[in-house]
């Protein structure tokens, strides 16, 4: 009697399996090897969409501060936690963007950002290019700054990305939120932007949480542009 199977791809490669195995045991097949251990990601903005500077229209941003709380077992993936089993400095959580999870939903291994990259400087990143897209001239130290310039203070609430285990498939999600105070001359303002990406994989591989998290900051840029004048 001939067999029936089934099959799943990873890194363009084609496996076979036995029908009658458990979705969620091929998944954790291909993630089991590294879920346990923290990933290091190189997370890159997608290169600015070039706009024409507007002329009087300029923007320094004077701070960006990473307020996430941390919970040792939160209730939801959704709360950032670190692996207690690993270093907690606040190095660290500077760079911690997400927690792997196997496919039960158990808690695993951290993902952190390289070294030299953190949420707070990713996220002004995130907030310089919004304001280029939007025609402002970034101003970068404070001495340059004039009496037009528009000044940006920033607060990280939320940075950050989990895994929901399905019956086929797994789904990466990844939230941001941030406080942004302006000042103008005339008036200021205070902004709160709020953004979430999720994309459904087969297995939670380094690229594909990259993926997801480039989809977040992406969605971050257009809504704050939205919301700029």
């Amino acid at each position: 009697m001939t067999d029936t199977f089934q099959y799943i791809y990873t890194h363009g490669r084609k496996h076979e399996l036995p029908r009658q195995t458990d979705p969620r045991s091929i998944v954790s097949v291909f993630a089991r090897r590294c879920a346990t251990s923290r990933s290091v990601l190189d997370i890159a903005l997608p290169v600015t969409r070039a706009t024409p500077q507007t002329p009087g229209k300029e923007v320094l941003i004077v701070s960006v501060a990473d307020r996430r709380v941390f919970e040792v077992a939160p209730e939801s993936p959704s709360i950032p936690s670190l692996d207690p089993k690993e270093l907690q400095s606040s190095a660290v959580k500077s760079r911690a963007v997400g927690r792997k999870r196997n496919t039960y939903g158990k808690a695993l291994g951290d993902i952190l950002l390289k070294e030299g990259r953190t949420v707070e400087t990713l996220v002004a990143e995130s907030i310089r290019q919004a304001f280029a897209e939007k025609g402002y001239k970034i101003i970068d130290r404070k001495e340059d700054a004039s009496q037009k310039t528009l000044r940006v203070e920033a607060f990280v609430d939320k940075f950050w990305s989990w895994m929901n285990p399905g019956f086929w498939a797994i789904t990466l999600s990844t939230e941001i939120t941030t406080d942004l105070s302006i000042h103008s001359p005339k008036r200021g303002k205070s902004i709160t932007v709020t953004v979430q990406a999720s994309e459904n994989y087969q297995t939670a591989l380094d690229e594909n949480w990259t993926e997801v998290i480039n989809k977040a900051l992406r969605a971050y840029v257009e809504e704050l542009k939205a919301r700029l004048e």
